[in-house]
């Protein structure tokens, strides 16, 4: 028996939250059928020009209002309460419990605000420009949009897997295809983030040593009894919430209207129970023995070790684990006990899930063209699973370390080929990946608050940029958006992410080893050379932009006003997340750090006021080197080195590019050379071996005749050939010859198609 008290999230049944994902989908869906060429012509070119954007702008606002009716909803119910809704049951398959289930906390609620708001400035944005392949472009960010909402809205492997799909589909369309090294990118990641859930899901129950997967044989069921109490203080209430559709009965006493399904909150009578969990046909039937249900009380039946539910995750965060020498550990205490091939596994998680989520802002970061601002959403990957798996890190251990590494490694690099680049919406694309990658930073420093902010405010910046570029109307509001972005308007946009994420970094170095300190020591400076790099990107955009501007203004008044309300937009959602004072000593905690449910080891104000001129310092630099680089008439060309080492990174890509062509095509003239001529070769050979033994039996017919066949008779007789079951060991061996030559071509179709 195995019971735990503790704070578990308490669910809501909402089905509107389906809204979120459906109605992108169905504008998308519209104005695709709208659009799409029939008989050679367009139905009805007035029908498209009215109906289209209608239809995208009227999914777009109807998206972003149920996102802050249901942002509003969730900030006026008490903390720890979320929104919840059962969608369809995939499989479940032991251990593993696969569903398509939503859920709202409020670190999804904030991103998808974000989603919201970018997508409904996209639709409005198309709609109004005057570009040709609108209807595409409403059409592919309606899809995009709902892949990025999924991704943050669902609770789960499946649907972030399904989302990151949907998402890699929607850029490429946006794209119109563009390059195979995006999309490969995108492909890789998604890739690497299944591998990432996969080994997250057996190393919460489980290790994997050299004899293969050695289960923990902890219980995969516990009883928690939370804090609240139930509606009845003579009845005990039992609650489950996970693994819709399961049945939970009693071995020892009856509960009401047994078996019950989940999800369920019943009144039983206080007592002790044995409860057993039946999944159904594909999973064996779990019990939870003796277990005491006590009056008065709320006790929650819930997941406990291997489970593909986030929300169960958290749960089971909040849940002691039985520890090997006795007592209780942490789950994240349990993952950094246990390795894979001598590996931790909580850093072999992190650096495939966490990784394949920097492979999209990469893949966003190599786009060409311009797109729809919608665009800017391949961002959200990252920082949003780095939030979800900010639990696992332990900042001052080996996943910390390295998730810090790959993430700071990817700001400076993306910065740096940003700054180098003559695309100006390439470039803002640039810089909002390396801003996104030291989000990434912050949840490795253990301030995942900073993640929030930066990934939030650098994302509406950015489409605030990428309209402005577009309309052209003032770029004065270009400068602000880009200022937004770095972190150069203090305590506005993105600045209280970079002075977090830095004091986080400074602190750290404070607080550990001297070589902890010269690695967190280095990593506050790789920060500080990634906003510089980036405020260098933004502003040479913005020059550019002031050049063309004075040659041919923009008119569109419409589009200005989606560039006036985005930057704002971003300069005041940054100053509500971030503003607070425990960063200098106070007791009123910034907006973000109560939406991420986590609280930053305090650091020391001193501190905090170098991170605040750090930051401040490192965006101005930018801007004056941005001012000098624009200066002439022709580039730097230390302005172009830049751009070297992200050459390099790929050049490195391009080659085992090529060498897996060189493989494919190899394969493919094996195939076609050698696979195809073999048989035709040995048919050939036997046809001819069987006429020279014909017209050698018709030339010596009658003289050996009568000697092989004594020879026959003797070899029969000593291998035993004349017995009554010769002819089944004859069908016996054959048939396991046919077998063999089946399995090898298999494994050869394996290893080289």
């Amino acid at each position: 028996m195995f019971e735990a008290s503790g704070s578990l999230a308490v669910v809501q049944p909402v089905f509107t939250l389906v809204g979120l994902v459906v109605l992108p989908l169905l504008w998308a869906l519209f104005v695709a059928l709208v659009a799409r060429p029939r008989t050679g012509r367009r139905i009805g070119s007035a029908a498209y020009d009215v109906l289209g954007p209608i239809v995208a702008v009227t999914g777009a606002v109807g998206t972003l209002g149920l996102a802050v009716v249901l942002a509003v909803r969730l900030a006026l119910l008490p903390r720890g309460h979320l929104f919840v809704q059962h969608v369809a049951q995939l499989a479940r398959l032991g251990q593993l419990d696969l569903a398509f289930d939503l859920a709202l906390d409020p670190r999804s609620a904030a991103f998808a605000l974000v989603i919201a708001i970018v997508a409904c400035a996209s639709a409005l944005q198309t709609s109004w420009s005057s570009r040709a392949g609108a209807g595409a472009r409403l059409a592919w960010s309606g899809l995009l949009t709902a892949g990025a909402m999924l991704l943050c809205v669902g609770d789960g492997f499946a649907p972030i897997l399904v989302a990151l799909g949907v998402l890699s589909l929607g850029a490429w369309g946006l794209s119109r295809g563009g390059g195979s090294g995006p999309n490969v990118a995108a492909l890789a990641g998604n890739t690497a983030v299944l591998l990432g859930f996969v080994f997250l899901f057996w190393s919460l129950g489980g290790a994997f040593g050299p004899e293969g997967y050695d289960p923990d044989g902890a219980p995969r069921f516990v009883l928690v009894t939370t804090s609240s109490g139930g509606s009845d203080s003579e009845k005990a209430t039992l609650v489950m919430t996970t693994h819709s559709g399961a049945l939970v009965s009693s071995d020892d006493a009856d509960l009401p209207n047994e078996p019950v399904a989940s999800p369920f909150s019943i009144a039983v009578d206080p007592g002790v129970y044995t409860l057993r969990v039946q999944g159904g046909a594909a999973s064996g039937d779990v019990l939870v023995p003796r277990v005491g249900l006590v009056a008065g009380r709320t006790h929650v039946l819930t997941p406990y070790g291997p489970t593909a539910s986030l929300r169960a995750l958290d749960d089971q965060f909040a849940v002691p684990r039985l520890a090997p020498a006795g007592g209780s550990a942490t789950v994240r205490a349990a993952l950094s006990g246990r390795t894979i091939n001598g590996l931790r596994a909580s850093a072999i998680v992190l650096l495939l899930a966490l990784g394949g989520g920097l492979l999209y802002l990469h893949a966003g970061a190599s786009r060409r063209g311009p797109s729809a601002l919608v665009s800017v959403l391949e961002a959200v990957p990252a920082p949003y699973l780095a939030l979800r798996l900010a639990p696992l890190v332990d900042p001052s251990a080996t996943d910390g370390a390295l998730v810090v590494l790959i993430g700071s490694g990817s700001a400076i690099v993306l910065a740096a080929r940003a700054a180098c680049v003559d695309d100006g919406h390439k470039a803002l694309r640039g810089v909002l990946a390396a801003v996104a990658s030291m989000a990434v930073v912050a949840a490795g420093l253990g301030d995942p608050s900073a993640s929030l902010i930066l990934a939030s405010s650098a994302v509406v910046s950015t489409s605030a940029a990428l309209a402005a570029i577009e309309a052209r109307r003032d770029a004065r509001w270009l400068g602000v958006a880009a200022a937004g972005v770095v972190g150069l308007l203090p305590g506005a946009g993105a600045s209280f992410g970079y002075v977090l994420a830095i004091s986080a970094a400074l602190g750290s170095a404070a607080a550990g080893s001297v070589a902890w300190a010269v690695f967190a020591g280095g990593v506050a400076a790789s920060l500080v050379v990634a906003c510089t790099l980036g405020a260098l990107a933004a502003f040479r955009v913005y020059d550019a932009v002031i050049r063309a501007s004075a040659r041919d203004p923009g008119r569109s008044r419409p589009e200005g006003v989606v560039v006036v309300v985005l930057a704002v937009v971003s300069l005041v959602g940054g100053v509500a997340l971030g503003a607070g004072t425990t960063m200098f000593g106070g007791h009123i905690s910034p907006l973000a750090r109560r939406l991420t449910g986590t609280s930053a080891l305090p650091a020391h104000p001193a501190m905090v006021g170098a991170a605040i001129v750090l930051s401040l310092v490192a965006a101005a630099g930018g801007v004056a080197l941005a001012r000098r680089a624009s200066a002439g008439s022709t580039s730097p060309r230390w302005l172009f080195a830049l751009g070297r080492p992200y050459d390099v990174l790929a050049r490195i890509a391009d080659g085992f590019g090529r060498a897996a062509l060189f493989l494919q095509r190899s394969v493919a003239a094996m195939d076609r050379d050698v696979i195809d001529d073999v048989p035709a070769a040995v048919a050939a050979s036997a046809l001819g071996v069987g006429r020279g033994l014909r017209r050698l039996s018709r030339g010596v017919s009658g003289k050996v005749d009568p000697p092989l066949e004594r020879a026959a008779d003797v070899v029969a007789v000593k291998l035993d050939l004349d017995g009554p079951r010769a002819a089944e060991r004859v069908r016996t061996a054959a048939l396991l010859v046919m077998v063999a030559l089946l399995g090898l071509v298999v494994l050869s179709s394996l290893l080289l198609g």
